[in-house]
């Protein structure tokens, strides 16, 4: 069902292949949106009146702060979001990770999606409900070879999401983090290309990568962003503390 007719829902890196996938199933499901990433989204999103847009660098703690209540003067509340936002960092051995990365990877994957939970969490409890729905990766459930800032950012999504879900049930708010596989994205390639040229036994492309998926193919963005809208919508009321799984089978290994 996931209807979210009525709801105001909040996604972070809004303009990446996720973020616009949430949007545009979101919206299919009767929601209105509070869109934010350095860059504006597609126009056939911004354009719309139920969708709102505020330029934000998820690093900046009192921008968010400013996003936030934009978003709030603008829909009065906001009932969940998708926080989206991420980087994938140096394609690196761990001893070659530097200082510069790593602060760089952190910040946006981890320091961003506390910053924007904060505001949620300063908003919803008082109001006794929300969904808050946080971007790891199968990379913070497993290890990956040469990705260890990235591996590092998401197992601590993880982390925070079951901190928070500790302290938030009780006020009738809800967090959970949803756990993508490889997706066709510009991201993907970007990584496919790093890592087969440090590995010249590597094959480049989707077919390498989806042996290592049960499924044997890529996840699509559409399917990240149905899970993302069922753990938004009360449909998935008692789905709390959770790491769900959207990777083909990957992670069944």
């Amino acid at each position: 069902m996931q209807d979210l007719a009525g709801k105001t829902v909040l996604i972070t890196g809004a303009s990446g292949t996720v973020g616009t996938a949430c949007a545009e199933v979101l919206l299919e499901k009767g929601a209105r949106l509070v869109l934010t990433d350095r860059v504006a989204p597609a126009s056939h999103l911004t354009a719309r009146p139920d969708v709102f847009f505020q330029s934000t660098d998820v690093t900046d703690r009192a921008a968010v702060d400013t996003a936030f209540a934009a978003a709030l003067g603008r829909f009065g509340r906001i009932d969940a979001a998708v926080l989206a936002a991420g980087v994938e960092g140096p394609v690196a051995l761990v001893e070659e990770i530097s200082e510069d990365d790593l602060d760089r990877v952190l910040g946006v994957n981890v320091k961003g999606c506390l910053f924007w939970m904060q505001a949620c969490l300063r908003d919803m409890k008082p109001r006794g409900g929300g969904s808050i729905v946080a971007l790891s990766s199968i990379s913070g459930v497993v290890g990956s070879a040469s990705l260890g800032a990235y591996t590092l950012s998401k197992h601590a999504v993880i982390g925070l999401v079951r901190a928070a879900a500790v302290e938030a049930g009780s006020h009738g708010v809800r967090v959970n983090a949803l756990c993508p596989g490889p997706i066709d994205s510009d991201m993907m390639r970007r990584l496919d290309k790093a890592l087969s040229d440090r590995d010249p036994q590597r094959a480049p492309g989707q077919a390498d990568v989806a042996k290592a998926l049960p499924l044997r193919r890529y996840v699509t963005a559409a399917e990240v962003a149905r899970m993302a809208a069922f753990l938004c919508s009360d449909d998935s009321g008692s789905c709390h503390g959770g790491t769900y799984m959207v990777d083909g089978g990957f992670t069944a290994r």
